[in-house]
């Protein structure tokens, strides 16, 4: 055998060997979070993400700042797995942005998907006895737990926040929090 074939047969060797080394690099890091809860109730899933349709209204139906729409648009919140060995009690406290001119009411904007526009009016939220609802502070419905399934009732209307009202379509974005007292 000559050198050159006993060099091509060495490298045909050594060669799998090279080609089979694996590289490793250090590509970050993945942090995850979760949090353990031991809640009193889980929320129905045809309570989360409620769409509410509420219907269409006039300009001319309110008879100027601070009146409300008059069509009270009903809907509920269901909890199930109720557990009276965690609470004996449930709340609901609303959050959302509220605007300038009346903190008392959800803002309600004009255009949906385009940059938002105050409509001239606000979403005012009712619990079961027609209390309205003051968006951001402590909760006034409270429910005793005693049955594995609840249900909280509460009511919109539109509430005139200006003197001038934007026809279009109106969005409001609220949040609800379950608060174990």
């Amino acid at each position: 055998m000559t050198w050159t074939g006993i060099l091509l047969l060495l490298a045909c060797s050594v060669a799998p060997s090279v080609m089979a080394h694996t590289v490793v690099v250090d590509g970050g890091r993945v942090h995850l979070n979760g949090e353990l809860v031991n809640g009193g109730c889980a929320v129905a899933p045809d309570s989360q993400n409620m769409r509410i349709d509420m219907g269409q209204y006039r300009t001319n139906v309110f008879s100027g700042v601070g009146s409300f729409s008059t069509v009270n648009i009903p809907f509920t919140v269901r909890l199930l797995d109720c557990r009276v060995d965690v609470s004996r009690v449930v709340a609901i406290q609303f959050q959302g942005v509220t605007p300038t001119e009346d903190p008392q009411v959800f803002l309600a904007t004009s255009r949906p998907g385009e940059t938002p526009v105050s409509s001239g009016v606000g979403l005012a939220l009712f619990d079961e006895q027609q209390r309205q609802i003051i968006p951001n502070e402590t909760t006034v419905s409270r429910l005793t737990i005693d049955t594995r399934e609840l249900a909280f009732h509460f009511s919109a209307r539109y509430r005139a926040i200006s003197e001038h009202l934007v026809p279009g379509r109106i969005q409001s974005d609220v949040w609800f929090t379950l608060i174990y007292p």
